[in-house]
């Protein structure tokens, strides 16, 4: 191997923490519709972000009115028209990524039932980071490193 080839080496090395964070809030601003989708798949479920069931149960009127319409009355899901799941929101800014609500029931129902059920629990960030931001960084690392 040449000097010359060694010297981009590590020229490639001391740029490649700056280049993979800036990567990797790439990943992230490019997928935040998949960050959504799994905090909704975790209230469908019937958990918040810490992987806990949510609480309290529905009542047993409530109950009645979700068997009418054919949704879930086994598990909280705090879905009725779906405008609570519409509103949940990734942010992204910077190196920070932040699930919010939007929609105008967020506060009460989070008064309720507690802040995490917006959120992502860390099951869902690891396999959000092994399917998304794992391989991309791979990639970019390789091409950084031209191997």
């Amino acid at each position: 191997m040449s000097l010359a080839r060694l010297d981009a080496i590590a020229a490639a090395l001391k740029a490649l923490p700056r280049l993979l964070s800036a990567a990797t809030v790439q990943v992230v601003s490019d997928n935040t519709g998949v960050l959504e989708l799994d905090n909704i798949h975790q209230l469908e479920e019937g958990l918040d972000a810490d992987g806990r069931d949510i609480t309290p149960e529905y009542t047993p009127f409530t109950v009645e009115l979700k068997q009418e319409k054919g949704q879930p009355s086994d598990r909280v899901t705090l879905k009725d028209s779906g405008e609570f799941y519409r509103g949940l929101v990734a942010r992204v800014r910077g190196p920070e990524l932040e699930m919010v609500g939007t929609d105008e029931k967020t506060a009460e129902l989070q008064q309720k039932y507690g802040d995490a059920v917006v959120g992502l629990s860390d099951e869902s960030l690891d396999d959000f980071r092994e399917t998304y931001v794992r391989p991309e960084l791979e990639y970019k690392t390789r091409e950084i490193l031209g191997l």
